[in-house]
């Protein structure tokens, strides 16, 4: 199983849907996917609440092909890099051992 770090943006609450709204966006290897996730609640609930439940909405979303949703590859910076082959390296001579003094 991969891990995933989960991140929510900016809550919102609704009014005229009496909804709480907001953007989850899950990283993972496979790079970013945001999913748009609303709560319907009265403007009184907790945010820490409404946040679990927003959280909680998205990631039971990720599985279905009709939820609203965006993916977007890892960037650079965030991709996984391998170790150099340290072996391979020290078979062959630098180019600074041809200068070496006897």
């Amino acid at each position: 199983m991969t891990e995933m770090q989960t991140q929510i943006g900016e809550m919102r609450y609704n009014a005229a849907e009496e909804q709480f709204e907001a953007l989850v966006t899950f990283h993972s290897s496979a790079g970013r996917t945001r999913v748009a996730s609303s709560f319907k609640a009265p403007v009184t609930t907790q945010p820490d609440v409404a946040e679990q439940v927003l959280v909680s909405r998205a990631r039971a979303l990720l599985d279905r092909n009709d939820a609203l949703m965006a993916r977007t590859p890892p960037l650079p910076s965030e991709r996984v890099r391998r170790p150099r082959e340290v072996a391979l390296q020290r078979a062959r001579p630098g180019w600074l051992s041809l200068f070496r003094a006897a």
